[in-house]
């Protein structure tokens, strides 16, 4: 099977089986629904019949009863006589007919849209119609369980089948949605390598300047929209074809087909409308997908004005009465506590030499000299509390070989300019390991050496003033084997590409054939099921990632005797989002694989030299 297949179906695998269990599950549900709702309908009906029978004969027996009285005693010949008899009849046989009334009403509501021989039936196709309309929220009505174990069924199915079947339709949606953004940006794309047809780009311009702000950033960015008007204008489109499908076999006017249309889409689901047996399968195909069309249509909304929604809200936010009264107080809080500060630290001050001069009396002379503020020392500096450096952020192992570990952070904020960093580290799992460290590391980075192979260090980074030394932030680490590649290191060229670095091993150098660089975009897969790529080089760039995504690479190093060494660390990065800009439209700017690559081969597979499992992480 070739590549694009196999993505293919990587691709469609998941929405597929998706929604084979989704009907599954309804077939399920529908099946034991007839088993335990079927003969339970049938015999409410038949009984409910006798019941109707019983009242009506009971009803019609006293009605003739007093007419033939009334026949024997004369009192039907006048006109006058008639009228009596008839008011004597409604008072006498109110009762019977209320229980009649009664007894029709009760046996209706029981047996669910009347007696007739349409009407709906537990059969497995009025079935799967009702546990359909039950787990995505519309509920007709049509049918109903009754008994209780039904409705105790009922509650659990829902609990399960409600969740599996949004996230199947929403599943669904979502797959629609990207094809369509696919298909969209392709025909963009298009339209704009004709319309900038013979302009010539420099592709050797940055995108971003550095001295743009962020406004003119986002001034430049070219964003492709899908307009949402289409999606809705397709949905009503729908709308209209499905109910010309559904009028074809009800005896509905083409308004009332587009109602229940509409209706039955929207979840809704009055129940006014019922459609005939013969029709119930097309038109829960009609209104699944209009479902799907109307989620779909959700996305596409979301997606595009979400975030400008935000922002407006953000824009508007200075108009509210209410939020300006609380940055009022909030303003007026900061100033109370940095006066209650600037108190506090009268005591703190730094040392100068002209310090005794805030503790003099003013001169009762007029003095042309600028006044001073209050937090402000004689040589116009201002006056800052004695505290500690904040700890340095950010902090993380760049790269790691067998007998050393490269270490980077962001610098620490402090008042004062020397700052200066302390490491220090010892070995995790040890009582008595030997503590070491660095002292008076000038810049951000550092690289610790002579410490053992494949063991697990633990590091203990701090800031350092004259004022005293940061809260300490650790970092836990697995040094490498000797014979596993050295320093492996990921670097983002672009949005989606990344180009992979690594040095030899410590032993068996010469002894190196090539080596497998594994990759997945599943971290939660098996080694085995992930990507491999075999390297006669140092170097590998991945092209034409996906954007927004998360990646995990590790490497073995492939000796001429065909052992294979032990796994580097795995490197966890996530690629950028997509960014469009018009003048890269038209132009291809795939980085290539180097020439030393060569094409996939399947390795057979060995005993490493050396197992090991173990994860790098911070703590």
């Amino acid at each position: 099977i070739s590549l694009s297949h196999r993505a293919m179906a990587r691709l469609l695998s998941p929405h597929v089986i998706l929604v084979i269990v989704c009907i599954v599950y309804i077939s399920i549900g529908a099946l034991i629904f007839q088993a335990l709702e079927g003969q339970n309908l049938l015999d409410v009906r038949a009984r409910n019949l006798e019941l109707i029978q019983e009242s009506s004969e009971i009803n019609v027996g006293k009605l003739m009863g007093m007419i033939d009285e009334a026949k024997a005693r004369g009192e039907i010949d006048t006109e006058e006589s008639r009228a009596a008899l008839v008011q004597s009849i409604l008072r006498e046989t109110k009762e019977e007919f209320d229980d009649f009334v009664d007894t029709v009403f009760s046996a209706h509501r029981l047996a669910r849209h009347g007696m007739d021989e349409d009407a709906p039936t537990w059969d497995f196709v009025n079935s799967i119609f009702f546990t359909t309309t039950m787990l995505t929220s519309i509920g007709y009505g049509y049918v109903v369980p009754t008994t209780f174990g039904g409705r105790l069924f009922g509650v659990v199915y829902c609990l399960v089948g409600i969740p599996l079947t949004l996230v199947t339709v929403a599943n669904v949606a979502k797959f629609i949605s990207e094809t369509v953004f696919k298909v969209h940006y392709d025909i963009w794309r298009e339209y704009m390598k004709w319309k900038n047809r013979g302009r010539e780009v420099d592709e050797s311009l940055p995108i971003f300047g550095d001295d743009e702000d962020e406004q003119e950033i986002l001034d430049r960015v070219k964003l492709v929209r899908f307009p949402p008007l289409a999606v809705f204008i397709f949905v009503f489109i729908y709308g209209l074809i499905g109910a010309a499908i559904i009028k074809q076999n009800e005896e509905w006017t083409y308004i009332e087909s587009l109602y229940f249309t509409f209706i039955s889409i929207l979840t809704v689901g009055f129940g006014d409308f019922r459609p005939c047996a013969k029709n119930m399968i097309p038109s829960l195909i009609v209104v699944l997908g209009g479902i799907v069309l109307t989620t779909m249509c959700m996305d596409v909304v979301g997606r595009m004005y979400l975030k400008e929604i935000h922002y407006l809200g953000r824009k508007l936010k200075s108009n509210n009465p209410f939020y300006l009264i609380r940055e009022a107080k909030a303003r007026r809080r900061r100033a109370a506590m940095a006066s209650l500060l600037a108190q506090l630290a009268r005591g703190m001050i730094f040392a100068h030499r002209d310090y005794n001069e805030l503790g003099r009396k003013k001169s009762k002379k007029k003095s042309n000299k600028k006044r001073r503020g209050s937090r402000v020392l004689p040589n116009d500096n201002f006056m800052f509390a004695r505290m500690p450096p904040d700890p340095p952020s950010e902090c993380l192992v760049v790269s790691t070989s067998a007998y050393s570990v490269r270490l980077a952070w962001a610098p620490a904020f402090s008042t004062e300019q020397d700052l200066t960093y302390n490491i220090r580290y010892r070995l995790k799992h040890k009582d008595n390991a030997k503590i070491r460290e660095l002292k008076g590391i000038k810049g951000n980075c550092a690289e610790i050496m002579s410490i053992d192979s494949c063991s697990l260090y633990e590091f203990r980074i701090t800031a350092h003033s004259k004022y005293g030394e940061s809260k300490p932030v650790y970092l836990v680490q697995y040094t490498e084997p000797q014979l596993s590649p050295q320093h492996i290191l990921a670097v983002r060229q672009k949005a989606n590409t990344i180009e992979l670095t690594w040095e030899p091993p410590f032993k068996r150098t010469h002894d190196v054939k090539c080596y497998i660089v594994y990759w997945t975009e599943s971290p939660d897969a098996s080694l085995s099921d992930w990507e491999k790529v075999t390297v006669f080089g140092k170097k590998l760039v991945f092209p034409d990632l996906r954007f927004d995504w998360f990646y995990m690479f590790c490497a073995t190093a492939v000796f001429k005797d065909g052992q294979r060494s032990p796994l580097s660390r795995a490197l966890f990065i996530k690629t950028d989002k997509l960014e469009f800009h018009a003048s890269c439209v038209g132009q291809s700017r795939t980085i290539e694989v180097m020439d030393s690559i060569c094409e996939r081969k399947e390795e057979s597979e060995t005993t490493a030299l050396l197992k090991r499992d173990y994860a790098s992480f911070a703590v």
